[in-house]
């Protein structure tokens, strides 16, 4: 039998079996066979923390929360980081906040260099069609400052790749590049 166990198999029967060396092996073998598995579930929290998860069961959780690591990952650490950041990125996601990070992380420029502006207005009408009043401008326009030394249309294009996808429904954007 083996010395320590998560969940024992004999433990529950009759102490009757206990005396039984047959029902004893086949209970250890068993106890050895489920082992893993038992222990797995018990920790199966830590499984979903990406900072205490596995490293390989790293990748599985990053595809489960759309976060891919790609060929030139850095390392575990960084993945981490990246997992850890999708939840707090679809909480954030749509907001003047969200696109902020995004913006900031795809142009490599701090987030305090970038203004996001919207009018942050909701609209309504009870007759499908029918004219809002005051009209509803959907558009958000995204103010990066360039560091010197930046090209202002290669981190217009990298915002722009960024902010389509986490931008609000019905929302048209606007980059705006200030050189600094």
């Amino acid at each position: 039998m083996s010395g320590s166990a998560a969940y024992r198999v004999s433990g529950p029967v009759p102490a009757l079996f206990h005396e039984d060396p047959l029902f004893l092996g086949l209970c250890a073998a068993f106890d050895e066979l489920l082992g893993p598995a038992v222990t797995a579930l018990d920790c199966f929290a830590a499984y979903l923390d990406p900072w205490l998860a596995p490293g390989d069961f790293l990748g599985w959780l990053g595809a489960l929360v759309g976060v891919d690591g790609g060929p030139g990952d850095q390392g575990e650490q960084p993945q981490r980081a990246r997992v850890a950041g999708a939840v707090h990125a679809y909480r954030t996601r749509g907001t003047a906040a969200g696109l902020r990070a995004v913006v900031a992380a795809a142009t490599c420029v701090p987030a305090d260099q970038i203004t996001v502006a919207e009018s942050g207005a909701v609209t309504w009408s009870v007759t499908p069609g029918a004219a809002v009043s005051p009209p509803f401008d959907p558009v958000v326009t995204i103010t990066v400052v360039v560091p010197v030394g930046r090209d202002p249309a290669v981190l217009a294009a990298c915002a722009r790749a960024a902010a389509e996808p986490a931008l609000p429904l019905f929302s048209q954007l606007r980059i705006e590049m200030v050189e600094s």
